[in-house]
């Protein structure tokens, strides 16, 4: 029997980073359940369990949520304004997780499956000035967690 319930963040990023569509997007590295870095050039996406529920501790259902963060056109370059690349990761990321099957976590015996709940849902953040925004889209997935 495992004895904790299994980070679902990391489940999420493990899953992502697996996948050659979201890594042409988002490099292995600029994929985080930690903090963003104080220097940003490209995208980079942060995962967060927000909520965790559930009547049974063998069945879990976390609530985690994805944070494309992409920095202003002048750092960035490129052909897609920030905003809409935020945008499209995020939903890229949405749809991947909602149509993989039944996922087994690392090498124990607890495995999960995710619905696409909410997003993308779009924001600028400007905490670190007025001269360096963050352009944000936020997806939330609801995880079935069974742990064995």
């Amino acid at each position: 029997m495992t004895t904790v319930t299994p980070y679902a963040p990391a489940a999420l990023r493990d899953f992502l980073i697996g996948q050659p569509e979201f890594t042409n997007q988002v490099p292995v590295e600029s994929v985080s359940t930690s903090d963003i870095p104080d220097k940003i050039t490209g995208p980079f996406v942060t995962l967060a369990a927000v909520s965790n529920f559930g009547q049974d501790p063998m069945l879990r259902k976390p609530l985690v949520q994805l944070d494309v963060w992409v920095p202003k056109w002048e750092i960035l370059g490129g052909d897609i304004a920030p905003d809409e690349l935020a945008w499209n990761i995020a939903d890229l990321s949405g749809r991947l997780v909602h149509k993989a099957r039944i996922q087994r976590f690392r090498d124990t015996q607890s495995s999960w499956r995710a619905t696409w709940d909410e997003g993308p849902i779009t924001d600028v953040d400007t905490e670190r000035g007025p001269d360096l925004p963050l352009f944000r889209a936020i997806c939330r997935f609801e995880m079935k967690f069974t742990v064995r």
